[in-house]
């Protein structure tokens, strides 16, 4: 249909308003209230424009296009409405820009300026509201607030998570918490964005920089691997805070908390800032341009004792995919095939039928054309929250989402099915076909399967009994992994049996498990931190106390590390090199430094390639030259085919006396960056420090017996044990929480139960 605007003709689409058709066509027109992800309420009264034939200035939010409809933007009527309007909104505010973290880029004061006046009619007192303090992460400052709502349809809406509400009416309205809760939303920070005035905003942030002196980097989150894109703000070369990057295809407008402050971890007191070398069992400062050389030396003289089948390489998937690439390569022409990324898992009979490329076996964007999605093993709401959103929005098209997890939580949206069950019960249910699921093969189905399933005993039986299940619906199979890079390690070749790009190798190495049983003589960690990323720590740490020679690549000093490395090399963060991470969509994104590298840190890519002059296997002087490298290694992966269904059972699944654990895995311990940030460990999500057992371990429980566990020296933990109704028979799940300010990662094989 024909609309004309400021006398221009423009194409209008059906059921469009003015606001929205204006924004196609590049026409600014002031708004607060509007936000094109939330509902429209028209509450503002900023977009009024004057429409012919019409006596009184409309709100262009609210306000839909018909036929040959002539609007003005400009008008005197439209200037007249917009100017009173502001002068209204500004009645009660404290006009406090100089001291406002939101000055500079405040929509207030940006529209007050153009469309305001230089006086007002309205010289009463103005109000003040108190400020709580509701979040270690979000501070207030509620006298600024105009009522615009965003904040509280942002809760209503998108996270689904009603922490704020309007309060009162009239002088009294006002923003608040209900019952005086905090807020808890791992989305939370999206409300700052939100904000139109400076009531809400980033508290770690706080007072830290002005708008002005800030330089803008783009960047892709390290810490899920939905990989929402970012824009982090820098001064004097150090991050400051991050927003989100506007993706229609990933992340569109939003941001988990995680995302959001993960990078204060960066900037821990446990950074490790020098190259260190053991002698004399001390380990001393090594001179950065030795490093490589005497790195070197150890490997090769390794190799030479006890030959490449005693040397164990493994690297997290955190990595980015050029450090991957070149780590593999490196390794493997000095016959070295005990490869893996896989740290965390201990069952690895699936491997040769898994994906080439795992991925979610949608894009994001279409997860609301699914009938169905069935959720096993995972917890949307705490370990993928900007997944979260979109899940709501597929419910809103009519997506029914099922769910089969290990423990109780909640998720965020709404669920038609929900089932807690353990991994034994989990085999038997897709065995018997007695899940109880209402899903038929004419519908559309997506299976996605969850990172907690990574970390089961039993995981090969588990994913072969949902594979034929999928088959038999004809539905899609996908994968949520536990890092950013899992995908892109799989694809480039970090894993004992395939070359890059999928390739069978003739000669298959160990698995991270086997390696450590094994007690090889040497090991290489890379990125890894052994107190966090492995399935038994305990394992870990009596492999490398027996080897001859660690090499440890590292952002941080731990206790582990600083005990057993022979020589310790520091790497660069994500934020400090440039480099590309592969989502779960199977989306290649690359990114610039972020921050400069500290002068003694090495960049993980560049290290490693000077590694690989050091050993005479060529040379890569440029990271523009690697990366091209790679890209033609991985072009034209075929990562559709999946054969899990081939896996045969091994496990006897009628005992029912086994006592199964399962560890929490909280979003702010999922790595080792993330678990330093302050502000994030502050938050009440953090302070979990329960064990929940099933109802019938209840009047057997005697207590919890692990070495593990005592080392941290934990108190009264008999008294922290909590029955939960909803738990399946015979299951106990640990907070992978702080007990005592110790981070505590429970492992099964670290616990024993006693009865």
């Amino acid at each position: 249909m024909k609309v004309f605007i400021n006398d221009k003709e423009y194409d209008a689409l059906p059921e469009e308003t003015i606001i929205q058709l204006s924004d196609r066509a590049g026409i600014h027109i002031p708004r607060f209230c509007y936000h094109k992800h939330l509902s429209v309420v028209a509450s503002c009264r900023m977009c009024l424009v004057d429409i012919e034939g019409v006596k009184n200035a409309q709100p262009a939010c609210s306000t839909p296009v018909r036929e040959d409809m002539k609007i003005y933007t400009k008008s005197k009527k439209t200037k007249d409405a917009q100017k009173s309007s502001m002068e209204f909104l500004l009645i009660n505010h404290p006009l406090d820009c100089p001291i406002c973290d939101q000055g500079g880029e405040c929509e207030l004061q940006d529209v007050s300026l153009e469309h305001g006046d230089d006086h007002s009619t309205y010289m009463q007192l103005k109000r003040v509201v108190l400020d709580k303090d509701v979040s270690p992460l979000v501070s207030t400052d509620m006298t600024r607030c105009i009522h615009c709502s965003r904040c509280v349809r942002f809760g209503e809406e998108i996270s689904n998570v009603k922490e704020l509400g309007l309060l009162n009416r009239g002088e009294d309205m006002r923003i608040d918490v209900f019952i005086e809760n905090n807020i808890t939303s791992e989305l939370s920070g999206n409300m700052i964005d939100l904000c139109p005035v400076g009531a809400l905003n980033n508290k770690p942030y706080r007072y830290k920089a002005r708008t002005w002196d800030l330089r803008e980097r783009s960047g892709i989150s390290p810490h899920d691997c939905l990989g929402s894109n970012i824009f982090y703000h820098t001064y004097k070369d150090k991050i400051l805070r991050a927003v989100p990057k506007e993706n229609p295809d990933i992340n569109q407008t939003w941001l988990s908390d995680r995302d959001r402050f993960g990078y204060e971890g960066i900037y821990s007191k446990d950074r490790l800032y020098k190259s260190l070398i053991r002698e004399d069992n001390k380990l001393i400062e090594l001179d950065k341009q030795l490093v490589v050389e005497k790195a070197c030396e150890l490997l090769k003289n390794s190799i030479n004792k006890s030959g490449p089948d005693n040397v164990g390489c493994l690297i997290s998937p955190q990595s980015t995919n050029e450090e991957l690439y070149l780590f593999q390569k490196l390794f493997r022409e000095l016959s070295i095939n005990n490869i893996d990324h896989r740290t965390n898992e201990c069952d690895f009979s699936y491997q040769d039928n898994y994906p080439i490329m795992p991925s979610l076996g949608s894009d994001l964007i279409n997860l609301e054309s699914y009938d169905n999605i069935l959720l096993i093993g995972v917890n949307i709401k705490s370990e993928f929250p900007v997944l979260s959103i979109r899940l709501n929005q597929a419910t809103k098209k009519n997506t029914k989402i099922h769910s089969i997890n290990f423990d109780s939580s909640d998720e965020d949206f709404s669920l038609v099915y929900k089932k807690t069950t353990n991994n034994n019960e989990l085999v038997s249910l897709f065995l018997n076909n007695t899940h109880m699921l209402d899903i038929n093969k004419s519908q559309k189905t997506l299976v996605i399967n969850g990172p907690s399933i990574s970390r089961l005993h039993n995981q090969s039986d588990v994913l072969s009994v949902i594979h034929k299940y999928c088959k038999s619906l004809k539905a899609d199979m996908g994968f949520l992994t536990d890092h950013c890079n899992t995908t892109g390690a799989w694809v480039t070749g970090n894993i004992p049996h395939r070359d890059v790009g999928g390739k069978q190798l003739n000669k298959i190495g160990l698995n991270s498990y086997d390696m450590l049983k094994k007690k090889l003589s040497s090991y290489v960690l890379y990125n890894l931190e052994p107190e966090l990323d492995f399935h038994d720590t305990k394992l870990l740490e009596d492999s490398l106390k027996e080897s001859k020679c660690n090499i440890i690549f590292t952002n941080y000093l731990t206790p582990m590390i600083e005990k057993y490395a022979d020589i310790i090399i520091p790497i660069s963060t994500y934020a400090e090199t440039k480099g590309s991470f592969i989502n779960i969509e199977g989306k290649d994104q690359y990114f610039e430094h972020i921050v400069k590298c500290n002068n003694n840190i090495f960049e993980g890519w560049d290290v490693l390639s000077k590694m690989y002059t050091g050993f005479n296997l060529g040379s890569y002087k440029q990271h523009d030259e690697l990366r091209k490298e790679l890209i033609e290694s991985i072009n034209g992966i075929d990562h559709t085919s999946v054969s899990l269904s081939a896996v045969k059972l091994t496990n006897n699944y009628n005992n029912d006396s086994e006592i199964f654990f399962f560890s929490r895995r909280h979003l702010y311990r999922s790595d080792s960056i993330v678990k330093r940030s302050k502000s994030l460990q502050l938050t009440l999500q953090s302070k979990e420090q329960n064990i929940f057992i099933s109802e019938n371990l209840k009047n057997k429980f005697d207590k919890i017996n692990s070495e593990y566990l005592n080392e941290f020296n934990i108190r009264d933990i008999d008294k922290r044990i909590v029955v939960n109704k909803n738990l399946s028979n015979n299951t106990i799940i640990f907070p992978s929480s702080t007990f005592d300010d110790q981070c505590v990662i429970p492992k099964s094989s670290n616990i024993e139960l006693k009865l």
